[in-house]
C-alpha cells in the first residue's frame, strides 16, 4: 500500500467546505456542513481521465457534488443516499431542462399567495397607518394553515413567527404539481430554513443560536434564493442551447449504500443500459467515518419540513439505513460486525480492545460511552458490505475514490479510517494495490487533537478476476 503525503492540495487546507462552495453556481442552491469540495472531484476526473462514455457512481451522494461535476463534464452519474433532503438536493441540482416559464409563473403565484399571510404573522393583524388603502394589505385568515409543531422539531431552532411563515410557505408549495419545477421550490424552502430563517449554527454539529432569534423577512430571503436558481438555470440552458456543453444524465436514487448491489440492478436505468453494460467505471464519494456526527440532526429541520421526520419512527427508519458511524444510530439488533467477523482484523480488534479497557477501568456507565466499541465494529462491518457491493458493480479495471477522515473522537483512541478500509478492500474484497493519499488536515473536534487527516483512498478492481 502506498501513502503519498506529497499530494496534499495546500490551497484547500485551511478553507472550510462552505467557503469553497460559496462562489460555485448550482452547488450553492443547498449546502451541507459536511459537503466536500467540487474542486477535489474535478481533480479526480482529470487524473482518472473520466470520459463521456463512462459511468460514475456516488453511493453517499449528499448534496450532489459528484453527480453535478459529472453532469457538467457530459458524464452519466448515479447518486445514492438515504436522506430525503439529500436526494431532493442532488436531483434538483442535476435537472437542468426545467420549463423556466412555468417556474416564473409559479414563483409569482407563490410569492403573491404567501405575502398577506406573512404580513398577518408579522403584524399580528395590526396594520400600520401607511398600509390602509392598499388592496394588497387586506387581512387574511390564517385558519387554513396547520401551525402545529412536529414532534422532531428541535427546540428553539425556529422562532415562532418565522416558523409560522415557513409553515405557510410549505402549505402553498405542497399545492403545486409534483414535478421537477416544484422540486426547485422544495429545495429553496429547505435551503433557507436552518441559518437564513432559523436559529441554527454549525460548528460542525447543528446547535441553537440564541443570538439569531427573532422574526425574519422570509419573502425576501426566499425571493433571493429563487432568483439565484433562475439565473443559474437560464445560464445553463443558454450554454446547452449554444452547444457549448452536452450534459451527462444524472440518476438519483434513495437507497442504503450497503445494499446497492441489490438496489441498483433493480432501480437504475443507467446501469442496465447498453451504454453502460460493463458496469460502473468510477466511484467518487465521501462516506461517513466513526465520529459523533449525526447527519440526521444536521438536516433535522429540512427533514421535518419535507414531511419525512414527523416522529421517532420516521427518524429511526432513516437512521437504520445509514452506515453505523456514531452512537445515536446503533441498535440492539445490529450485527454487521459479527457477521463479517470484523475483529479478526488486528487493527480493528486493537481499537475495540482499548475502548473496552477504558470502559472497564473507568467504570463507564453512560450508554454512549458503552457503545463506542460497537460503533467501530458496526462501522467497519457495514463498510465491508458496502465495498463488496461496489466491487461487484464496478467494471473490470474500475477505480473507486473514497474521501474519508481519520478519527480520535472516542477517548482520543486513534482510528485510521482510510488505512483500515484499505486493508478490508484488499484482503477481504479483492481490490488491487490500495493507495492512501493525504488530502488535507482538518481541525479535530476533541481537545487532545490539533488536526486529523482527511485522506483519499483509491481502490482498483483488477482487469481480470484473480486466479483460484
Amino acid at each position: 500500500m502506498d501513502t503519498d503525503s506529497g499530494r496534499e492540495d495546500s490551497t484547500l487546507k485551511h478553507q472550510s467546505n462552505v467557503e469553497r462552495l460559496e462562489d460555485v453556481r448550482v452547488h450553492d442552491w443547498y449546502r451541507f456542513v459536511f459537503a466536500y469540495s467540487d474542486r477535489l472531484v474535478e481533480g479526480l476526473f482529470e487524473e482518472f481521465g473520466v470520459s463521456a462514455d463512462d459511468l460514475v457512481l456516488d453511493p453517499f451522494v449528499g448534496t450532489g457534488t459528484t453527480a453535478l461535476v459529472a453532469k457538467r463534464h457530459g458524464v452519466d452519474a448515479i447518486g445514492v443516499d438515504t436522506s430525503p433532503a439529500s436526494v431532493l438536493s442532488a436531483r434538483a441540482k442535476t435537472t437542468w431542462d426545467v420549463d423556466l416559464s412555468t417556474f416564473r409563473r409559479r414563483r409569482e403565484e407563490l410569492l403573491r399567495k404567501v405575502e398577506p399571510a406573512f404580513r398577518e404573522i408579522t403584524t399580528g393583524g395590526n396594520r400600520r397607518l401607511d398600509q390602509f388603502g392598499e388592496a394588497s394589505a387586506e387581512s387574511v385568515s390564517l385558519d387554513q394553515y396547520d401551525f402545529s409543531v412536529p414532534e422532531k422539531t428541535p427546540k428553539g431552532w425556529l422562532s415562532e413567527a418565522p416558523r409560522r411563515k415557513m409553515q405557510v410557505l410549505r402549505h402553498h408549495v405542497a399545492a403545486f404539481p409534483d414535478d421537477a419545477v416544484t422540486d426547485l421550490f422544495r429545495l429553496a424552502m429547505i435551503a433557507i430554513l436552518p441559518e437564513d430563517v432559523g436559529n441554527v449554527r454549525f460548528g460542525p454539529e447543528a446547535t441553537r443560536d440564541r443570538t439569531a432569534e427573532g422574526d425574519r423577512d422570509v419573502k425576501h430571503i426566499l425571493s433571493r434564493k429563487l432568483d439565484r436558481i433562475e439565473s443559474d438555470l437560464e445560464e445553463l440552458q443558454q450554454v446547452m442551447q449554444n452547444g457549448e456543453i452536452d450534459p451527462g444524465e444524472a440518476e438519483i436514487i434513495d437507497g442504503d449504500a450497503r445494499r446497492i448491489g441489490e438496489t441498483l440492478p433493480e432501480r437504475s436505468r443507467l446501469l442496465e443500459s447498453d451504454r453502460h453494460a460493463d458496469g460502473v467505471d468510477y466511484v467518487i464519494t465521501s462516506p461517513p467515518y466513526p465520529a459523533e456526527h449525526d447527519y440526521t440532526r444536521n438536516q433535522r429541520l429540512e427533514l421535518v419540513w419535507l414531511g419525512e421526520c414527523d416522529d421517532n419512527d420516521d427518524l429511526q427508519r432513516i437512521k437504520r439505513r445509514n452506515i453505523r458511524s456514531h452512537t445515536k444510530n446503533i441498535y440492539v439488533d445490529d450485527d454487521e460486525g459479527e457477521r463479517t467477523d470484523i475483529r479478526a482484523i488486528d487493527r480493528v480488534d486493537e481499537i475495540v480492545e482499548r475502548m473496552e479497557t477504558i470502559i472497564e477501568e473507568e467504570n463507564v456507565t453512560h450508554g454512549f460511552g458503552q457503545n463506542y466499541p460497537r460503533v467501530i465494529e458496526e462501522y467497519f462491518g457495514g463498510m465491508q458490505h458496502h465495498l463488496e457491493a461496489v466491487y461487484d458493480l464496478l467494471a473490470p479495471g474500475g477505480v473507486a475514490a473514497y474521501v474519508v477522515a481519520d478519527s480520535g473522537s472516542y477517548w482520543q483512541v486513534e482510528v485510521e479510517t482510510a488505512a483500515i478500509l484499505a486493508e478490508i478492500a484488499a484482503d477481504r474484497v479483492g481490490f488491487a494495490d490500495p493507495e492512501v493519499r493525504l488530502w488535507r488536515n482538518v481541525a479535530a473536534t476533541t481537545a487532545d487533537y490539533d488536526e486529523i487527516e482527511e485522506n483519499v483512498l483509491l481502490l482498483r478492481k483488477p482487469d481480470r478476476p484473480p486466479e483460484a
